[in-house]
């Protein structure tokens, strides 16, 4: 694709794009018509690791990351409300939205921290590779930690099913923020009882899909066809920006990635920890 075609196609996703939030209620419907019960991460995971989990029935596993406009989340959670289904929804620290965290919490779904402390800590670091980067992880681990004590004693909440961002450096330097939750023993003392990237939770879905910006809308197919079929256990991530535009929280997520872009180019801070 040209670059003309993708700073046009950004432009129409950004700011022009009309709402999309009829056609998610369209999509739960539809599947809610053909069976499907659809259910947060942790009620699912809650049944299969208690053998619970009913093995003729249909399951659409719902997830939503709220990277950016905690405003069009809560529209879309308005939408599951009404048709009485549940979902997980995993918000960053710059999305916090302590209002609709419990209202969202209260009627039945779940609501967790969706977590970029390594991230957080490179781009202040710049690390040269994935290699530098893992020696970052204790420093990322320790921020992890006062960031989710803060956020359960804020809202009452367990969160203790959390979902990784992920992040331009991230990608720049080959290393999820899953790393920080490698050490077992880590992950106990934090009570992480599921981290939504596990693998042993992975291989129980049958069929994924996380949603995409315009033109395409969808990374892994179309759930729609998924459900269709009658795939078994349906996981299913979604965003707030493919489904409806929010300019002022678009133009402003665009100005922190150009401004941190530009600003992991400057020279690195000393990688030593202030004492």
């Amino acid at each position: 694709m040209s670059v003309v075609a993708t700073i046009r196609d950004r432009i129409y996703s950004d700011f022009l794009m009309p709402s999309r939030l009829g056609a998610y209620r369209h999509l739960l419907e539809t599947a809610l018509a053909a069976g499907y019960q659809i259910l947060s991460i942790e009620r699912y995971w809650r049944l299969v690791t208690d053998g619970a989990l009913d093995p003729a029935g249909r399951h659409l596993v719902l997830r939503h990351d709220i990277d950016t406009d905690p405003q069009t989340a809560a529209l879309m959670w308005q939408i599951e409300h009404d048709l009485n289904v549940e979902g997980s929804y995993f918000f960053r620290l710059s999305t916090l939205d302590r209002g609709l965290m419990e209202r969202i919490a209260d009627v039945g779904s779940r609501v967790s921290y969706h977590y970029e402390e390594l991230a957080t800590v490179a781009k202040r670091r710049r690390p040269a590779d994935a290699a530098a980067a893992e020696q970052l992880i204790p420093e990322a681990q320790e921020l992890f930690e006062r960031n989710l004590e803060r956020l359960r004693s804020m809202t009452g909440l367990s969160m203790d099913v959390v979902a990784s961002h992920g992040d331009f450096v991230n990608r720049k330097l080959g290393i999820k923020n899953t790393a920080i939750l490698a050490d077992r023993s880590f992950r106990a003392r934090m009570g992480i009882v599921l981290e939504t990237y596990d693998q042993d939770f992975l291989d129980t879905v049958s069929s994924y899909h996380r949603d995409m910006p315009y033109p395409h809308f969808w990374m892994e197919g179309d759930p729609l066809v998924a459900i269709a079929r009658g795939a078994p256990i349906i996981y299913m991530l979604v965003h707030p920006k493919p489904w409806r535009v929010h300019r002022t929280a678009n133009a402003r997520d665009d100005a922190t990635r150009l401004l941190e872009g530009l600003a992991y180019r400057l020279p690195a801070r000393s990688a030593r920890r202030p004492a």
